[in-house]
C-alpha cells in the first residue's frame, strides 16, 4: 500500500492539481496539520482540502498548532480528525495527537538548555538569532548568554502561545486513548504534528535544539510503535527512539511531500520525501 503524506500547507495551493492526482493514485492520504496560516481561517483552504478529501481513496488528519476552532470543527465534520482516535486500514493502525505542547514550558526548557549545556557547536543564522533573542538568549563570540528575567518579562512571551496546545500530561493521555482503538493492528503508526523530543544538538531545528514533545518521546519508549510521523519543523529529519523510526516530513509550502509504503505481509514500512 502507498499513502501520500502532506503537512504544513499554510494556505499554499500551487500544487493542488498534483496533490489530487497523487491522492487518486495512492491508497490514502495522511495530513499532519497546519492547513492554514497561523490563527487564520480561509475559505480557499476549506474548498481545496474538501476537494482533496473527496478525491482521496482514504484519509486521516490531525490538527496543527495554529488552527482556530472552526478549523477543528471542519476536520471533525470531514470525519478524518485522528486527534485522540485510532483508525485502521487493513493491517495498519494509525493513531494520533494534534497541536503542540505548552509553549511557555518549552521556552523555559530551551532557556535552561542554553544555560547549562554545551551549545558551542550551534551556529545560528539571523532568523534563529531573532527567535533566541525573543526568548532572552543572546549570542556573542561563539557563546550563548541567557538573560536573567523577571516574572513579568517571562509572562510577555504569552504572545508565542499557539491556539492549539496541550500539557505534556494530556498529550500522553490522548495518545493512550488513541492507541487503545487500534491495539490489535499488526502495524501501528503514530501521527503527530509536533515531533517527539530528541536530546542533544539537533540540526533540523532552526535554533539547534529540539522543540519536540517529551511526552511523545516517552510514549514511544513505553509502547510498541512501528513508525512515528510528524511535521511542524518544515524540514526533513529522521531519528530513532528505541526501535522506532521517527520521520519529520518537510512542508508543502516549501514544495515537499512524503510517501509511506507498506508491505504488511513482511511488516515493512518505508518513507520517502519527494518534491512536487
Amino acid at each position: 500500500m502507498e499513502f501520500l503524506i502532506l503537512t504544513d500547507i499554510h494556505d499554499s495551493w500551487i500544487h493542488i492539481e498534483k496533490m489530487i492526482r497523487l491522492a487518486e493514485e495512492m491508497d490514502g492520504v495522511i495530513f499532519l496539520g497546519d492547513l492554514m496560516t497561523f490563527r487564520k481561517f480561509t475559505q480557499v483552504s476549506i474548498d481545496n482540502f474538501t476537494k482533496l478529501k473527496e478525491r482521496s481513496n482514504w484519509m486521516v488528519s490531525i490538527p496543527g498548532n495554529g488552527p482556530v476552532a472552526k478549523v477543528l470543527e471542519f476536520l471533525d465534520d470531514l470525519g478524518i480528525n485522528l486527534h485522540g482516535k485510532g483508525k485502521r486500514i487493513e493491517d495498519i493502525g494509525f493513531f494520533g495527537v494534534g497541536g503542540v505542547q505548552e509553549t511557555l514550558t518549552t521556552i523555559s526548557e530551551i532557556r535552561e538548555f542554553f544555560r547549562t549545556e554545551d551549545t558551542s557547536t550551534i551556529e545560528p543564522d539571523n532568523l534563529s538569532l531573532e527567535t533566541l533573542n525573543a526568548f532572552g538568549i543572546t549570542h556573542d563570540d561563539r557563546r550563548f548568554i541567557v538573560e536573567e528575567w523577571s516574572e513579568s518579562e517571562f509572562s510577555a512571551l504569552d504572545v508565542y502561545k499557539s491556539p492549539f496546545e496541550l500539557s505534556e500530561k494530556l498529550i500522553f493521555e490522548v495518545l493512550s486513548t488513541a492507541l487503545a482503538q487500534i491495539k490489535d493492528a499488526p502495524l501501528k503508526i503514530l501521527l503527530s504534528h509536533v515531533p517527539p523530543f530528541e536530546p542533544g544538538i539537533i540540526s533540523a531545528s532552526s535554533i539547534g535544539v529540539s522543540t519536540g514533545s517529551k511526552s511523545i518521546a516517552r510514549f514511544i519508549h513505553d509502547n510498541l510503535v512501528d513508525l512515528a510521523i510528524s511535521g511542524h519543523y518544515h524540514k526533513h529529519h529522521e531519528f530513532q527512539i528505541e526501535n522506532t523510526k521517527c520521520v519529520v516530513v518537510p512542508a508543502v509550502i516549501n514544495g515537499f511531500y512524503g510517501v509511506l509504503s507498506s508491505n504488511t505481509s513482511m511488516k515493512e514500512l518505508r518513507t520517502e520525501i519527494r518534491k512536487f
